[in-house]
């Protein structure tokens, strides 16, 4: 199967961070090896080795693989090459042409952990930085320091890794413009092949939200001109900004994301993991221990199958399209769905061509619609006005 992606998740991390409403939950330093810790580790990998099994048929030739969180560089080395063991018996991890992802916190990784993911075939790691500012860090929530940064970063590029992406974050409470500047020229003085880039969203449930639901740390003014400066910044150092949050060297895209971007195909392994496959979308259940417990039980861990309807996927492929610097090919959307989006939208269209927010741009013998720079600040607001047309 071409172009299918595998994402497992680690929902186990040294302690949630102020902001985080994913998927995760704190146990600790892992390094501890207690016997709860490990315990519950094991469990995890045992039920996540074993959805994969469920998958084997479809996994073999996949074209990416990400291993998130959660943080999953907190796993210790043998409890990580079991899993890593049975992904590379069920995909041939270890081919050349396989982008293999692991996500890591700075301080929680070591030579020998990073030698384990070179070993079976990882060969990118992200790097969830945040800041170089340790104020800002501290703020966050975060178990790390810059230099805790640094010296992981210094490991990374001393095993071999020489595909990395360093993880940012704008609109940070105290972050001023010139912080975020010292932190952007900072970061690119490493030269790693990618950033990511994220404004702070003050989700629901989080103790963020509790102090800044009502009152949020930064004005939509300041937030605006730091995503136009991570542009500037990125692009004067070589940077292609290629989706709204992530800008890349040349060649150095993320393949699995653009897989997500483009709706191709994955599976995902381990509670809350979402699979997309063949118009069919599936979700885990979120609770680590009712994940557990249903795979232990041989019972699907699924909480939601939906199949998409045309008009979902339409929807779909316009507003994932129009995130990226390719926007969406209208002229192939017209002759597959037979709607001429150019017409439909009109005058709205136009009104947007005429802002700078978006361009028209010919691509053979078909025709592009991209947002600007400009237009991916207010990419929700443009998308949701062109869809209720």
């Amino acid at each position: 199967m071409k172009n299918l992606g595998l994402y497992i998740h680690i929902p186990y991390c040294v302690r949630k961070c102020n902001y985080c409403d994913f998927a995760s939950v704190g146990i600790g330093d892992c390094s501890q090896k207690t016997d709860e810790i490990t315990g519950e580790i094991d469990c995890l990998i045992d039920a996540e080795i074993s959805e994969l099994k469920e998958y084997k048929d479809k996994l073999r030739g996949v074209s990416s693989i990400f291993i998130g969180g959660g943080t999953p560089s907190i796993v210790p080395i043998d409890q990580m090459e079991r899993l890593l063991s049975a992904v590379d018996e069920m995909t041939e991890s270890r081919r050349d042409d396989v982008e293999y992802t692991i996500e890591a916190n700075p301080g929680t990784v070591d030579a020998d952990k990073l030698k384990l993911y070179k070993k079976y075939g990882i060969n990118r790691i992200s790097f969830g930085l945040q800041s170089a500012i340790d104020t800002e860090l501290k703020c966050l929530g975060r178990i790390h320091s810059f230099d805790d940064f640094i010296n992981s970063f210094e490991l990374a590029r001393n095993v071999g890794f020489d595909n990395v992406n360093i993880d940012l974050m704008t609109a940070i409470p105290g972050q001023t413009t010139e912080s975020l500047l010292q932190t952007l020229e900072t970061v690119t003085k490493l030269e790693p092949e990618h950033i990511s880039a994220y404004s702070l969203i003050i989700e629901e449930g989080t103790p963020f939200f509790e102090k800044y639901s009502d009152n949020p740390p930064i004005d939509e003014e300041t937030d605006r001109s730091m995503f136009e400066l991570v542009g500037e910044m990125l692009a004067s150092a070589g940077f292609e900004h290629y989706e709204i949050s992530n800008y890349a060297k040349p060649g150095r895209r993320c393949e699995h994301n653009l897989n997500y971007w483009k709706r191709g195909d994955y599976v995902g392994i381990g509670p809350a993991a979402a699979s997309h496959l063949s118009g069919t979308r599936t979700v885990n259940v979120r609770d680590t221990d009712e994940y557990i417990a249903l795979v232990t039980d041989g019972k699907n861990p699924a909480k939601e199958t939906e199949i998409l309807t045309r008009e979902q996927i339409l929807t779909e492929e316009i507003y994932l399209g129009l995130r990226t610097s390719a926007g969406i090919d209208v002229t192939r959307i017209s002759e597959q769905y037979g709607i001429d989006l150019m017409a439909l939208w009109g005058s709205k269209l136009k009104e947007y061509f005429d802002l700078g927010l978006i361009v028209s741009i010919p691509d053979h013998c078909n025709k592009r619609v991209v947002l600007t720079s400009a237009g991916m600040w207010v990419s929700d607001t443009i998308i949701d006005e062109l869809l209720a047309q």
